[in-house]
């Protein structure tokens, strides 16, 4: 089943009731992952589908002058639908029928977008945020360790936050490194202990800001607990 995106309602079949079915299993495909509580990419995925879509409806009355167009991507700086033309896209499918398969799709994709958020706050609630010894006044490098339970370890990351300007709006980024794992048995070692330790292996940072994050959940580590620690460093970091 191909992975549902916004080409999904411009690159379709001329059959309204086939491109339901390739939709709504596109959908599927996504739900089923939240049941194996995966949230990346699938709720990001939905998250930009969506932002798409209101895009497009918001663009509804330029539609016909540009059709038959195929639809290029977004310029972010402008926030204008970008075109191109195609001599692929049949010219008897009515811009009509594409708004009414999006209309359609709609409350679907809304419905999954609720659940996969349901599923980052319980996940988000779930893991606690520590500062590791004294939090300097700097904070936009730093290391970061995060419990991996499935694979009973502790990840240790570095991360750097930039900001960056897109037309009049700024915005934040978090870079991360993979610095180490340590493998978490009975009697473990202190946050404390092995911020020291980077300290000394690593001389460009004398005094880094340090967090731990921990959980009881035994949730996928790359889908879910990871990329909802980094949501919630960013969010700590620029509070």
């Amino acid at each position: 089943m191909e992975r549902i995106s916004i080409e999904s309602f411009f690159t379709s079949e001329t059959d309204l009731e086939m491109n339901q079915y390739r939709i709504l299993g596109g959908i599927r495909e996504v739900r089923s992952n939240f049941d194996k509580k995966k949230i990346y990419p699938s709720l990001a995925t939905l998250i930009e589908l969506k932002r798409s879509i209101d895009k497009i409806k918001d663009e509804r009355n330029n539609l016909d002058e540009k059709f038959p167009k195929q639809l290029k991507g977004f310029d972010i700086k402008t926030q204008k639908v970008i075109y191109e033309s195609s001599h692929n896209i049949n010219h008897n499918y009515n811009i009509e029928e594409i708004f009414t398969l999006i209309d359609w799709a709609l409350p679907y994709i809304n419905d999954a977008i609720d659940e996969g958020i349901v599923l980052f706050d319980f996940v988000e609630k779930n893991i606690t945020l520590e500062q590791v010894g004294i939090l300097p006044i700097y904070k936009d490098e730093g290391y970061f360790m995060v419990t991996d339970n499935p694979g009973f370890k502790l990840q240790i990351h570095r991360y750097e936050c930039t900001l960056f300007s897109s037309g009049t709006e700024r915005y934040r980024s978090l870079k991360t490194k993979f610095v180490k794992s340590e493998r978490q048995v009975i009697i473990k070692r202190s946050a404390e202990s092995i911020k020291h330790e980077l300290i000394k292996e690593r001389k460009d940072l004398p005094n880094p800001a340090t967090f731990l994050f921990d959980s009881d959940l035994d949730f996928p580590f790359t889908e879910t607990i990871f990329p909802v620690v980094k949501r919630k460093l960013m969010s700590h970091i620029a509070a």
